[in-house]
């Protein structure tokens, strides 16, 4: 029903709906409820506020809402007319190309989500003049397929996306202050991480996993206390967790998981992180001990420290965290024995037959040399050999 990009437009249609007998109609019929509507065809000569997917209010375009529309080509540049739009949703199609310079022109714009796509280039500065923008997802644009397929079945070849790039987390960020939600996921954004994002005082969701970022993390990102989910991983962020992380009193996932040149000690601070469920530290460079207040986590569900240079013992205060589902501290210098305290979970969430048989992970394998193993457990889901890293999961 909807085409607000430039290429097969005949082709494009909802998924679940049928075409009505007028071809300047279309039929939708939502599954779910049964309902079916008529809406006008895009480039229709009908009212563009009786197209499909599109709201006015007072005259205006309001919003364009076309998510999983099967569309295919590129965001035309005349989006840009629309000066009163408020929302776009152009998520889950086959757009591929560039995000024009004219988006910049949106002025009203609070949402902007064009994620699972294929757009390439470089972000378009113009992007840092929508400073009403609560939410912008631009995340999962590589595209390696080469290829779309219509909603007729038919396949269609577009060019292949390495992803969106560009340094998107420069200073000009901080003009975006009214920003709550921001997902670059899975494309190729480069650069830094700027002080300036401690301006977005009401971000509370920040993924930034799988990009090619180069910096270490600023303090000021500890500012952002309504901060609920930090995801850094997959980069190559470099230095150490800041000092106080334990300021982000409402975080409840923080994930630095494969940066590889992230060092340091784990902050004293971070087990003030009461909310936390989430907690992602492994593949780095992380050394020091785990401490005793990790039982202040009571809400913890998922703790991977592995592949580190985390040394020392479990502590047994790991048991206090009564709702652990996962644990990996495998290939790190963690030795002695699992706790009696954390084996007693076996009786909890951390053991149960629908987990992945992973689930608790450690150096638990008797190596070829010594023929002991390096951490002693009674307990474990999985073993690796400390010498040669090979792993086996336990029956």
């Amino acid at each position: 029903c909807g085409a607000v990009v430039e290429d097969d437009a005949e082709n494009m249609e909802e998924t679940g709906s049928t075409l009505g007998n007028d071809s300047s109609t279309c039929t939708v019929t939502n599954n779910a409820t049964g309902l079916v509507q008529i809406f006008q065809r895009w480039l229709s000569d009908a009212d563009e506020c009786d197209w499909y997917g599109v709201l006015c209010s007072g005259g205006f375009v309001r919003s364009i809402e076309l998510a999983e529309n099967n569309l295919i080509g590129e965001i035309v540049p005349e989006l840009g007319m629309l000066p009163f739009l408020q929302i776009i949703d152009l998520s889950s199609n086959c757009i591929f190309g560039t995000i024009p310079s004219s988006i910049g022109q949106l002025s009203y714009l609070t949402n902007m989500d064009l994620k699972d796509n294929g757009l390439s280039g470089y972000i378009p500065m113009e992007l840092f003049n929508l400073t009403n923008l609560v939410k912008l997802d631009l995340s999962y644009n590589v595209n390696y397929d080469g290829n779309c397929t219509r909603f007729d079945g038919t396949e269609k070849e577009i060019p292949n996306s390495l992803g969106l790039e560009g340094m998107i987390l420069d200073s000009n960020i901080g003009r975006l202050e009214y920003l709550q939600d921001i997902d670059l996921t899975d494309n190729y954004f480069s650069g830094s991480i700027s002080p300036e994002i401690g301006k977005l005082k009401q971000l509370g969701r920040m993924v930034v996993d799988n990009n090619v970022f180069k910096s270490t993390v600023p303090d000021e990102i500890t500012q952002l206390i309504n901060l609920k989910e930090v995801w850094l991983s997959m980069n190559y962020f470099t230095g150490g967790i800041p000092e106080n992380i334990g300021a982000l009193k409402s975080l409840e996932s923080f994930s630095m998981w494969e940066n590889e040149d992230l060092t340091g000690h784990i902050p004293d601070s971070l087990y003030d992180l009461t909310m936390l469920e989430d907690l992602h530290l492994f593949r780095n460079s992380f050394s020091g001990s785990i401490s005793t207040q990790i039982g202040r986590l009571t809400k913890l569900k998922t703790l991977t420290l592995a592949e580190n240079n985390f040394t020392g013992t479990l502590p047994t205060e790991l048991g206090l965290c009564q709702d652990l589902e996962f644990l990996r501290i495998e290939m790190t210098d963690i030795e002695g024995s699992a706790p009696k305290e954390v084996c007693d979970l076996a009786e909890k969430n951390l053991f149960s037959d629908d987990r992945d048989k992973e689930y608790f992970k450690a150096d638990c394998l008797e190596d070829n040399v010594t023929m002991v193993a390096f951490f002693v457990c009674d307990c474990c889901s999985s073993c690796c050999d400390h010498v040669t890293n090979q792993c086996k999961i336990l029956d």
